[in-house]
């Protein structure tokens, strides 16, 4: 069996990762949407303010990264972008449900449709981060590669000095 690349190995895990974390939000959503997981008045009020938590932390994450040059070093903006516009959805879809009493078919259909959005865009993402990895990933393969070309070296190399086990010098001297 040939052994694969440290590049592929890390670009397969954080793909399918990825591609894992959209078929969970996949089937959350369907079970939402077929009423197989009910969405109680209790869940639609945290949601609500989770998510527009979350929908600020997305927009103030894509600002972060537009004013640090050392963040946008890092991360991929296509990501960053691809959420802003879920952010401006789930904004609104908030307010809309903290200002008017909604029905529980709003939620049904809605909350469904928040989930669809994030597993489409994993899977874009997925696929996508397989061909061209973000610039984290490629850091942490060449520290990999330098780390194993360290290792490789030391274990290369002859030891200058044999250490000897203080239990063998104690057991020559009682033998002379």
């Amino acid at each position: 069996m040939a052994k694969m690349s440290i590049e592929k190995k890390t670009k397969l895990i954080y793909s399918a990762e990825l591609i894992i974390i959209a078929i969970v939000l996949l089937v959350v959503g369907l079970l939402e949407l077929l009423k197989v997981i009910p969405l109680s008045e209790r869940f639609q009020t945290i949601f609500k303010y989770i998510t527009l938590v979350g929908a600020a932390w997305m927009i103030a994450d894509f600002v972060w990264m537009m004013a640090s040059k050392k963040r946008r070093a890092k991360n991929s903006l296509l990501d960053k972008v691809m959420l802003l516009p879920l952010a401006g959805f789930i904004i609104g879809f908030d307010i809309a449900g903290f200002v008017y009493p909604r029905s529980y078919e709003y939620y049904q259909i809605g909350v469904p449709l928040i989930f669809f959005y994030l597993a489409c865009a994993y899977i874009f993402q997925g696929i996508y981060h397989y061909y061209v990895p973000i610039p984290m990933i490629l850091e942490a393969i060449e520290e990999e590669k330098a780390a194993k070309e360290e290792k490789e070296k030391q274990e290369n190399q002859p030891s200058e000095e044999v250490k000897e086990d203080p239990q063998d010098v104690k057991e020559e001297e009682k033998g002379e």
